[in-house]
């Protein structure tokens, strides 16, 4: 695998700094024991192409900057990408070939502007930027052109939303940011409001709440718990999934905000180890000055780590509606299990993806991400081939 871009946080303040770095640096492989690795071996296995069907890296043959900070990526018709760039202030288009064809946007608190690309969400034919400093969702056609601009309140239906997925008619998942105490101290995890939006931005139900991200309170501040359980959710044509990540259940619901059921994971809970330990908080400190590491280190002081991973750390729907769930990358194992539901709830399949691969988006002969070297920062915009035959 070749990785040349590397990621820089210098241009983002603390706060946003650690959020990005937490954001985009979910799993990392270091040495650990393979034997506890839990695999489902009674499900078919799908499985991904070796080689890349295209690849993006920093730099083309002419030695021009193709990509900054990839923060998302989403494939377009013609078989090329579309990335959303932190670090280029832009949406930068590639063709099939993996060739940069043109940017849209630039650094700036303008129309079409960027200060810093929080997230961003493709949702049917329209892509949803979130810029954080602004505090606004620019929506994109996939041709690069502005079809509007919102309020983050606005988006997410009269709240700021924490983390927010979308389905191909442009209904939202939403959970909201944890309400944070300075005077905590310690690991902390707060429950958190879940709700769902309409295509117009109007809020349509209050779902169950949720356990928030875990942090550690300083006292005068907080930070990242080492091995912390977050909220992940996932939403596709008829139903919206919660999961917690405390165990292998995942609450399910109608698009009315009525309940749907539960899928449940194959799931063994797996003992946290050292290696486990020392990867998170390598993640912690990457990108972080000297400053923020110190800071980070006093934290590590007053958290008390889990004794075992948590259950997962993603969920997407592909286009077909299938429901695919992540287990909580293991210390030492370079690959990690993707577990998928049918439209219908049944477990149908599993797949072995690479662990420094995050992925935005899973078509139905393709999965598109962004795979990072956890010890550089160097990292590259990747299309693989998916065949569902087992």
């Amino acid at each position: 695998m070749k990785i040349k871009s590397r990621i820089h946080f210098t241009d983002m303040s603390s706060h946003v700094r650690v959020f990005a770095i937490a954001l985009a640096l979910a799993t990392v492989p270091t040495s650990a024991c393979a034997d506890r690795t839990t695999t489902s071996t009674a499900l078919r296995a799908w499985t991904v192409s070796d080689v890349p069907l295209l690849e993006v890296n920093a730099d083309d043959s002419s030695g021009l900057i193709a990509i900054g900070a990839a923060a998302h990526v989403t494939r377009l018709p013609d078989g090329g990408v579309l990335v959303s760039d932190r670090g280029l202030h832009s949406l930068r288009f590639f063709g099939p070939d993996g060739r940069f064809v043109r940017s849209v946007g630039r650094q700036g608190p303008g129309p079409g502007e960027f200060e810093y690309i929080r997230v961003a969400n493709r949702c049917g034919d329209s892509l949803f930027v979130e810029d954080i400093v602004s505090r606004r969702v620019n929506v994109y056609a996939l041709n690069g052109s502005l079809k509007r601009t919102l309020a983050t309140t606005v988006f997410g239906g009269g709240t700021e939303a924490f983390s927010s997925a979308c389905n191909l008619a442009g209904f939202f998942v939403h959970h909201a940011w944890n309400r944070f105490d300075p005077a905590t101290r310690g690991r902390h995890r707060d429950q958190v409001a879940v709700w769902l939006t309409s295509p117009a931005n109007r809020r349509i139900a209050d779902l169950d709440s949720v356990g928030g991200p875990e942090f550690v309170g300083l006292g005068d501040g907080g930070g990242r718990a080492l091995l912390g359980r977050t909220p992940h959710l996932a939403i596709g044509r008829l139903h919206a999934y919660v999961g917690s990540a405390d165990g292998g259940l995942i609450t399910v619901y109608n698009l009315d905000g009525s309940h749907a059921g539960v899928r449940q994971m194959p799931f063994a809970e797996v003992k946290t180890t050292e290696e486990d330990l020392e990867r998170a908080k390598r993640l912690d400190t990457l990108g972080q000055s000297a400053t923020e590491q110190a800071q980070t280190r006093q934290g590590w002081t007053l958290d008390t780590p889990p004794s075992t991973l948590p259950g997962y750390d993603a969920l997407i729907v592909d286009s077909a509606d299938h429901l695919w769930v992540r287990r909580y990358p293991v210390a030492g194992d370079n690959n990690t299990e993707w577990i998928v539901f049918s439209p219908g709830g049944e477990l149908e399949a599993r797949v072995s993806l690479p662990a420094v691969l995050t992925v935005h988006e899973i078509g139905q002969n393709h999965i598109a991400g962004i795979v990072l070297d956890p010890v550089t920062g160097e990292h590259a915009v990747q299309v693989l081939s998916l065949s569902r035959s087992p």
